[in-house]
């Protein structure tokens, strides 16, 4: 990376924290209206809506929650290398709903803390080449702490590589980056402080990023 195009970190830390509560605004919101309709509503098939709506809200939350914490957050309570099953199973939580699905295949049993928040943000990330939803399809070789392979597919109707993708991955692309663009860059930073080179790329209808020894 060009060292005059890095964000502060004061700057990026202010990005990042715009992100997730702008990720967790629909679902505070939601609660808040299941709350609303329970105390004005009497009729018990709306108040039955309403509970249903504040649990898949709450349940959504904490998903991104979870998500969030490990992927951008110290996470403390976790040692140096951290259990992929414990990975996927917060992938899985924030990544599935009606219109998403994951599909997982790992050849290690750990990663590093960094290399698991650089794949949990470069997946959060690839959300964005599916707008319509479809399938995720996740493949990692980690045979040590120190060699990290990361594959993600995204296969699913008018699937495309989001706007300044390659750029901002590849580290040349660096100017004017806001909300829009910070889950890139924070990737791209954590890339670099692992020695990894990003790439995204098409091959047919589907799109493909990848992280690997640079």
């Amino acid at each position: 990376m060009t060292a005059n195009l890095i964000l502060e970190d004061t700057t990026l830390a202010a990005l990042i924290s715009s992100k997730i509560c702008h990720d967790l605004a629909g679902q505070i919101g939601a609660i808040n209206n299941g709350l609303e309709l329970l105390e004005e509503e009497s009729d018990d098939d709306t108040k039955y809506y309403a509970l249903e709506l504040i649990h898949n809200s709450a349940k959504a939350a904490w998903a991104q929650l979870d998500f969030n914490r490990l992927a951008f957050g110290v996470s403390s309570s976790l040692g140096a290398a951290v259990p992929l099953g414990h990975v996927e199973q917060v992938a899985r939580r924030y990544i599935e709903n009606g219109k998403r699905r994951l599909h997982w295949q790992a050849e290690a049993q750990e990663v590093g803390k960094e290399n698991a928040r650089l794949m949990l943000a470069l997946l959060a990330y690839s959300l964005a080449a599916l707008p319509a939803g479809g399938d995720f399809y996740v493949g990692l070789s980690a045979p040590d702490l120190s060699s990290f392979r990361l594959i993600i597919l995204c296969r699913g109707r008018s699937a495309r590589i989001p706007e300044r993708a390659s750029g901002i991955l590849s580290g040349k692309d660096l100017e004017g980056i806001d909300s829009r663009f910070v889950l890139p860059y924070y990737v791209a930073r954590l890339a670099s402080e692992a020695s990894l080179k990003l790439s995204v790329s098409k091959d047919g209808e589907d799109v493909i990023f990848a992280a690997k020894p640079a």
